[in-house]
């Protein structure tokens, strides 16, 4: 090892791992390893954590600080004679080529030089410095970057700090955020609940309404029959009398039964009031399909328009082929869309005093000859007006209402086998049957009912466009 790494390795021995500088006011800690004591402080700082040696890792206690006097004198001792000890070695150092003394610097070639070196072509025009001015001129530049870089490393630093003041108030407002979320959700809910309370009371009213009209309608049909009933016994005994018997009590039990005679059984509908559900059509209405009619399904009677959203009656057949995929007996048409599977929904405008049958049905669904709505091919909800008054129909299950429904939402889950029908207008829902397993595809259903050359179906169906609501 020449004298040059001596210096060097002395250097290394006397300077602080973290500011790279000779130690200044350094301390020894347990684990051995010597540092400068503001250094080693500012690591602290830096990570606002246990204080832990930067060489080796190891906890540091403050008690385990022991300033070191004999490393402070040996490195300012070797800061002042480390220059003298280079300068003095220059005349060491000889050039390969010419064994001349290596004196000169070129700035340009980043190399040593000597006397003959320096009078070389190659080097004319150079910027050649003596050693020991290069010397002080190349330190000074790694001065100003080191300067530069303890400068960029405390912005650095800074940028840390607010990054991790950040992430603070990052989770600080995360969790507020959370918890004013959950707290409008509970208050969503308990007004929900509240309403879902209202509702059902409402419901359980007007089934006692109902239960409480049925019975009255009961008992006076039971009247109604025993009444007739003893007016039958009063026929039978008049039939068995002597004819002069007989005319005499056949005109008087005529006349006082008139009346009797004359009365029409009434059947008695359950009336059916809906009420609205906050917030139930915004939610249904994330999953609105695009549907559209399929016109190789359309009976005869029936014409779509061109955009195939809506449908009218015509009493006219039109001239179509009797593909199989056709209806011929009842007034139906198939939407072109066809669901195996998801969350579905779209709606249907009437127009006033149109009798129709909306929903869904198995694609395989016969399209020759009559269709049942309480087939299990169907799933579809029926309405018509009768004697002024309007009624819902599902299977077999008549529900009268106070108006005509003008516009009807169908809800689809097939997973859950599940199918819901709404009043868009009203938003609530009208009858949700119970869930069954789908299997299959099914389609979008929409009728006018069974073709009769007696009726006269007005009014047509009309596909919603997709809403931005």
């Amino acid at each position: 090892m020449d004298v040059r790494e001596l210096i060097e390795d002395l250097k290394g021995d006397l300077t602080c791992s973290i500011c790279l500088g000779y130690f200044a006011d350094p301390v020894t800690v347990k684990c051995g390893h010597s540092f400068c004591t503001e250094c080693l402080l500012r690591c602290r700082e830096e990570t606002n954590e246990t204080l832990t040696c930067p060489e080796c890792r190891g906890v540091i206690k403050y008690s385990d600080l022991v300033p070191n006097r004999s490393l402070q004198d040996l490195s300012i001792t070797a800061k002042m004679l480390r220059p003298h000890l280079l300068q003095s070695m220059v005349g060491l150092t000889t050039c390969d080529q010419h064994g001349e003394k290596e004196k000169f610097f070129c700035e340009e070639d980043q190399r040593l030089l000597c006397d003959s070196c320096l009078l070389a072509p190659e080097h004319k025009g150079h910027q050649v410095l003596p050693w020991e001015t290069a010397a002080d001129k190349h330190k000074e530049k790694l001065q100003e970057t080191l300067t530069v870089l303890r400068r960029k490393e405390e912005e650095f630093k800074m940028v840390k700090n607010v990054v991790k003041r950040r992430k603070t108030y990052c989770k600080e407002s995360t969790y507020n955020l959370k918890q004013s979320v959950a707290s409008e959700y509970r208050k969503m809910h308990q007004f929900l609940w509240d309403e879902e309370y209202e509702y059902l009371q409402r419901f359980e009213q007007q089934l006692r309404d109902n239960l409480d009209k049925l019975e009255e309608k009961k008992a006076k049909l039971s009247q109604q029959i025993h009444n007739l009933q003893r007016l039958t016994l009063k026929v039978v005994e008049n039939l068995d009398k002597l004819p002069s018997e007989m005319f005499q009590d056949t005109q008087g039990t005529l006349e006082k039964n008139e009346e009797l005679l004359l009365q029409k059984p009434e059947i008695a509908v359950p009336v059916l009031n809906i009420y609205s559900i906050t917030g139930l059509r915004e939610m249904i209405m994330s999953f609105q399909r695009d549907i559209t009619l399929d016109p190789e399904s359309a009976n005869p009677h029936l014409i779509l328009s061109a955009d195939l959203k809506s449908v009218q009656y015509r009493s006219v057949p039109q001239d179509l082929p009797d593909n199989k995929e056709r209806f011929d007996s009842a007034l139906a048409v198939l939407g072109a869309q066809t669901f195996t599977s998801g969350k579905h929904y779209w709606e249907v405008e009437m127009e006033d005093k149109t009798e129709w049958q909306v929903g869904i049905c198995k694609d395989s669904v016969n399209r020759k000859g009559e269709l049942s709505s309480s087939s299990e091919d169907m799933r579809i909800l029926a309405g018509y007006t009768s004697e002024n008054n309007f009624y819902l129909r599902y299977s077999k299950n008549d529900f009268q209402t106070s108006q005509a429904l003008l516009n009807l939402g169908i809800f689809l889950d097939y997973e859950r086998g599940h199918i819901a029908f709404y009043d868009v207008t009203a938003r609530s829902l009208i009858y949700s049957p119970s869930d069954m397993e789908f299997e299959g595809p099914f389609r979008p259903f929409f009728s006018f009912g069974i073709h009769d050359k007696d009726n006269n179906f007005a009014g047509s169906l009309t596909i919603c466009p997709i809403s931005n609501q």
